[in-house]
């Protein structure tokens, strides 16, 4: 299984890639898991933010591989319990193609990637910092992951 996670951001820190890294190696060889950040567009004072988020979008969306399952991040998604989100990956890891976790710029996805979504995961009603939220998805994952394989770290 190969997981993409995709982040429209500006720069990434350390902290958040030396974390993410952690989580990704904690992975058996079932699971490989790519982080592929993609600049944001310019914001100016007189910029429209539906055609910025419509670029951002089709930036996300040319990175997906065809036949690729997408899994959009947004505040309106459906919020998980961790048995919940097991359910939904253990759907996932019978999925053939590879997994996109598509995360948008600071406006947040396109209705374009939505539309393409599998589904729509909310994090949160809250807002996080984008460094952040990649290593909390991928957490997630791997603790999704570890209640299927029967590992101690989701207790």
């Amino acid at each position: 299984m190969i997981v993409n996670i995709l982040a429209i951001e500006s720069s990434r820190p350390k902290w958040s890639k030396d974390a993410f890294d952690d989580y990704s190696s904690r992975f058996n060889n079932s699971i490989k898991v790519k982080w592929h950040g993609i600049k944001p567009i310019k914001r100016l004072s007189n910029s429209n933010i539906n055609q910025i988020k419509d670029k951002e979008g089709k930036a996300l969306l040319s990175q997906v591989k065809s036949g690729g399952l997408i899994i959009c991040l947004d505040q309106s998604g459906t919020s998980w319990n961790n048995k919940d989100l097991k359910s939904e990956f253990q759907k996932w890891q019978s999925y053939s193609g590879e997994l996109y976790f598509l995360i948008g710029g600071p406006d947040g996805l396109s209705s374009e990637c939505l539309k393409k979504s599998s589904k729509n995961w909310s994090l949160s009603l809250l807002t996080f910092p984008h460094a952040i939220v990649p290593v909390m998805v991928i957490e997630q994952i791997y603790r999704s992951w570890s209640m299927t394989m029967n590992h101690p770290y989701h207790r």
